[in-house]
């Protein structure tokens, strides 16, 4: 456990080595690649976004760092990254829904089982180290194993009394204000505590605009306390070498979000404005979370990590929804000249009063209350077989979550472009609870032979849910309860042809698990994964290409508002069989200019094709009556990014350049959105910093530098845009 450094003196140091080390086996503990030089050789495809490569664009939305790994899709919202939709390898990316999502390894959905839509999502700028991978590695960290999994690894405790202040400010009054401090106390004993203190705080007040002048933008505050305990041990009296680890975090956010869109006309008149019916929209939510972490080297070749998480996450959400008429808000935005649609128009903008009762706007509160808690234990032994070395993962999870809903309307009308109550009684439209509890294990067995790195990997979780409508007609209202066992296999290779380069293949079960209270003729999400690439990686040079192929027997859909269901919302829907097959490569290198101003590139594409292999007719809004080989909304055939810069000792310059081709709105006929396609995304952000000395560095970034307005999904209920151009400056000083 305990290696050596090189000191000032050329002199060892076994007591500097001991707290290099200690520092990153926290890191690596929380980390699903563990140390980085195991990415040469990993038996699925492999990304990794470190902290300089953080630190250079200091972006604050998740969806921009992630546009330079391939097989990672997005769809925008609100342009700041506030309810993120990813997916990874044709994975849905409606809120996330459908991919592994971790912070230090514990799952951050609010519900993952029961509700796994990601409403809370943490600041990436506290982040270190962002990972995903795609492939066989997925059934480590379920219960999600379609497309992958992201990791995002938190700021570790620093092993020295130090601390950080961040602050930047840019247009749209634009404000950031990032604070950490760390420090350590040695016991007379030598045991050791280290604890630290960190606060974030973002806010802006938006780039969209009311007619009324109202604000449209966010704030957001996260504080996280973290404690590590580190008792003293000595090779010599045989002591183990242990810690633990203590995280509290509080979050909380206010929105003035919409999912009101505009009408295509609208949009290209001005991208940016907002409907005086979306006035009175806002997000409000808190976040709590507890995390006890544990790990002990039980010998040499063994150790025990542990982790028992508590998360609570409370969120209102009051928004326009709908008109009280039969009339969904996608047929009025996407015909709004024709008969009634041109006067319910004029409501929506405030242009006219509301006159009938079809003319009353809905305005819903959506209350909902979630929970997520469960311990986990990984296991691992490492032994040698010969010229065979051998890793033995072993984990149990034991989680519950829930989710409780109370959504009630409340009736307004437009009155002198005001809304107005309209005196009608609040109404319930849901009030129901839905809980799941799993008991999840794996075993994952990594052989290196020689030149063959193998894993062998298997799955198990057990999964009960139980729904309860409260809203039922009977005395006690309704419950439906559901239990089933999944066993999900995979394997994975990586054969090294020389010292850089070498081939994999890998092959996994895919799984989605229904959430509680679906009918009985309603699947769980399942496939067949396979992958075959080719990676090369020295000092100077990592390259990887993969092409991918899943084989769906049965892919779902989800109807949310938020993807612009109106009714049948929380339903599950089949998709049957579909065919997701693509390339993805990626380059990361530095060449130099000069021999102090190197040029760091980095290019990342993705090709994808999708199909459906059976014809049917679906109430689901992104379907609607699908034909064998249509094609999945959202998940464009061409993506690209490209990243360059100018490097020297002391400053970096660099330009961000992505590429979207334009996307299917719908799959079918017969749905609001036939046949429309959001437009192509050519985007650049540009960013630069300078480190005046050691303590204080300056940075920029502009944001979308040609300021181009697109229409990057028409989903909730309209076109929405991308954020428009924007330009911020920070300074950070770090004592």
């Amino acid at each position: 456990m305990v290696g050596v450094v090189q000191a000032a003196d050329n002199s060892t140091t076994k007591v500097d080595a001991v707290e290099q080390n200690s520092a990153d086996k926290k890191i690596e503990v929380v980390s699903i690649f563990g140390q980085k030089n195991q990415l040469a050789t990993a038996t699925g495809s492999a990304f990794l976004i470190d902290k300089a490569q953080l630190d250079q664009f200091e972006f604050d939305d998740i969806h921009r760092v992630l546009q330079s790994v391939p097989g990672v899709y997005i769809r925008e919202e609100d342009g700041y990254g506030l309810r993120p939709n990813i997916g990874l390898r044709g994975a849905t990316t409606e809120r996330s829904s459908k991919i592994a999502i971790m912070e230090d390894g514990v799952l951050i959905a609010p519900a993952p089982y029961a509700a796994p839509a990601a409403y809370y999502f943490p600041s990436v700028s506290r982040m270190t180290q962002v990972e995903v991978f795609k492939g066989p590695a997925a059934i480590l960290y379920g219960p999600n194993t379609v497309g992958g999994a992201i990791n995002m690894v938190s700021r570790p405790i620093a092993e020295k009394r130090e601390g950080e202040i961040d602050l930047a400010y840019g247009e749209d009054n634009y404000q950031k204000i990032h604070a950490v401090f760390a420090d350590h106390i040695e016991l007379s004993n030598k045991d050791d505590i280290g604890i630290s203190f960190e606060g974030i705080r973002l806010s802006s007040d938006g780039f969209k605009e009311l007619p009324n002048g109202d604000n449209t933008g966010f704030e957001k505050n996260e504080f996280i306390f973290k404690a590590n305990y580190t008792p003293s041990y000595s090779d010599d009296k045989d002591e183990k070498y242990q810690f633990w680890q203590l995280k509290i975090g509080y979050s909380e956010e206010e929105s003035n979000e919409t999912y009101l869109g505009l009408t295509d006309a609208d949009f290209y008149q001005n991208s940016n404005q907002r409907y005086l019916a979306s006035q009175k929209d806002k997000m409000d939510w808190e976040h709590y979370q507890v995390q006890l972490s544990h790990y002990i080297e039980i010998d040499p070749t063994v150790s025990l990590y542990t982790q028992v998480y508590h998360r609570e996450f409370d969120r209102d959400w009051d928004r326009f929804n709908s008109f009280n008429s039969n009339r969904s808000m996608q047929t009025i935005l996407s015909s709004p000249e024709t008969g009634l649609n041109a006067r319910f128009m004029e409501v929506l903008t405030g242009d006219r009063d509301s006159l009938t009762d079809a003319e009353t706007l809905l305005f819903t509160l959506n209350d909902r209350r979630y929970f997520s808690q469960g311990i986990e234990s990984k296991l691992s032994w490492e032994s040698q077989w010969g010229v065979t070395e051998t890793t033995l993962d072993i984990g149990l999870r034991l989680h519950q979550d829930q989710v409780e809903r109370h959504h009630r309307v409340t009736y307004y009308i437009m009155q002198n472009q005001k809304m107005v109550l309209s005196g009608q009684p609040v109404e319930d439209t849901t009030l129901n609870k839905d809980t799941a509890t799993a008991l999840a294990s794996y075993a994952n067995l990594k052989l290196v032979h020689e030149k063959l790195t193998t894993t062998f990997g298997v799955r198990v979780e057990y999964i009960e849910g139980e729904a309860s409508d409260y809203l039922d007609e009977t005395e006690k209202g309704n419950s439906n309860h559901s239990a089933d066992t999944i066993v999900l296999p995979g394997i994975g290779l990586f054969y090294s042809l020389t010292e850089q380069a070498g081939f994999l293949f890998g092959i996994n079960k895919g799984f989605v698990p229904n959430s509680p209270g679906q009918a009985n003729n309603i699947n769980p999400e399942e496939s067949w994964n396979y992958e075959l690439g080719m990676r090369y990686s020295n000092d100077d040079i990592q390259a990887e290409m993969i092409g991918f192929f899943n084989d769906y027997s049965n892919l779902k859909g989800f109807c949310t508002f938020a993807n612009g269901c109106e009714d049948e919302l929380d339903t599950d829907f089949n998709g049957g069989e579909v065919n997701i097959y693509g390339l993805e490569s990626s380059l990361r290198t530095s060449l130099m200019l000069t021999k102090r101003i190197e040029v760091p590139v980095s290019v990342a594409y993705t090709y994808t094709h999708t199909e459906f292999q059976n014809s049917f007719n679906s109430t689901f809004s992104q379907w609607g009556n699908v034909s064998a080989g249509d094609e999945l909304p959202y998940l464009p055939e061409h993506q690209l990014s490209l990243d360059v810069g100018l490097k020297g000792d002391n400053w970096q310059i660099a330009a961000l350049f992505k590429y979207v081709k334009e996307m299917r709105e719908a799959s079918g006929t017969g749905t609001e959105l036939e046949g429309v396609y959001t437009d192509k995304i050519t985007q650049v952000d540009l960013s630069a910093w300078y480190q005046l000395n050691d303590a204080v560095r300056i940075y920029s970034r502009l944001d979308n530098v040609t300021d181009e307005a697109v229409i990057v999904s028409r989903r909730p209920f309209g076109a929405r845009p991308g954020k428009p151009q924007q330009l911020m400056f920070g300074i950070k000083y770090n004592f």
